[in-house]
């Protein structure tokens, strides 16, 4: 497990290094350090300007005191005069507190106000260059859908017009071989028997039997296309030689067409229906297909997937951006 994470995560840096994502990553680790610190000098402004304005009231409210104690100097008494000084010297203290506190609350609003500005320059770089690293990939991704479609459209071309007739000349080749040995067997057979009838007499059958030769003799001429594997046919009797009684054409029957909504509301009501259709699309029915609507369709999926590839390269462009 801990392999698979490491191999995922050196694609993913991979990836990045490919599509120039690094340069953004750096960035934001850059953005998340200055949050931190920016966080940091918000916390060290407060502080330092709660720590300011205690020290300048505790001065102020020795000042005051002070200041009272001055008022009625003539009236001191020696806890007066001790007081007076402890106030005097805390005074002092404090002013170089306060002066120390001022000096801090400058330096913290002065980082703060650089952090602010870095992160707030970081948060718009970042921006920036995720504009054009994502419009670099919309015209990286939209020339490899062309492309995807080019391949799509020349595999079908090939295939249509190099591979399916090769294959289909290869088989009919073969098939022309099959017939052939079997029509020549037929014809020996056929021979063997006009010479036993011939011998035994019956003209008429033998007549017939040159006749099915001559046939034979045509067929093999012109080799149909699906292969014989039928066994060599028995000796003609009289009645195979009586013609078949005349069978009558059958017609062709046209199933109507319905409106959609007419066909939806019978799987509606009988789903039996439904389910016979959709396993008549997996059946072994034969139909006839046109060349032309073979490539329409073959067009069509290749247009779709083309399709599908791009939605998906677009969602999972926008997902890893946000």
């Amino acid at each position: 497990m801990d392999n698979l994470q490491s191999r995922v995560l050196t694609a993913t840096q991979t990836i990045n290094d490919l599509t120039g994502y690094s340069a953004i990553e750096a960035i934001k680790a850059r953005n998340s350090q200055l949050e931190t610190d920016h966080a940091a000098a918000q916390r060290r402004l407060r502080n330092a300007r709660q720590n300011y304005k205690s020290l300048t009231a505790h001065r102020a409210a020795t000042q005051r005191e002070v200041t009272t104690l001055l008022a009625r100097q003539a009236t001191w008494t020696p806890p007066d005069l001790e007081r007076f000084t402890s106030l005097y010297r805390l005074d002092h203290e404090l002013e170089t507190q306060v002066s120390a506190a001022s000096a801090e609350l400058t330096e913290a609003e002065t980082d703060e106000s650089r952090l602010g500005g870095e992160l707030n320059a970081g948060i718009l770089k970042r921006y920036h260059e995720e504009q054009i690293w994502s419009d670099r990939i919309r015209r990286q991704s939209t020339w490899g859908t062309w492309g995807l479609m080019g391949v799509n459209v020349l595999m079908f071309l090939v295939l249509q017009f190099v591979a399916e007739p090769w294959r289909r000349k290869r088989l009919m080749r073969g098939i022309a071989e099959k017939e052939r040995g079997v029509m020549d067997e037929v014809r020996r057979e056929l021979e063997e028997v006009r010479t036993a009838l011939e011998k035994s007499g019956l003209r008429e059958v033998a007549v017939a039997t040159s006749a099915a030769t001559a046939e034979a003799d045509k067929a093999d001429s012109s080799p149909s296309i699906l292969p014989t594997t039928e066994t060599p046919p028995s000796p003609p009797s009289a009645a195979d030689l009586t013609p078949p009684p005349p069978t009558e054409p059958t017609q062709r029957w046209d199933v109507p067409g319905k409106p959609w909504r007419d066909v939806l509301v019978d799987y509606w009501e009988d789903p039996e229906l439904l389910r016979e259709a959709v396993l008549d699309l997996s059946s072994d029915r034969r139909i006839d297909l046109r060349m032309r609507d073979a490539s329409l369709i073959a067009l069509q999926g290749a247009a779709a997937g083309a399709t599908v590839a791009l939605v998906l390269a677009v969602s999972l462009f926008r997902s890893s951006l946000f």
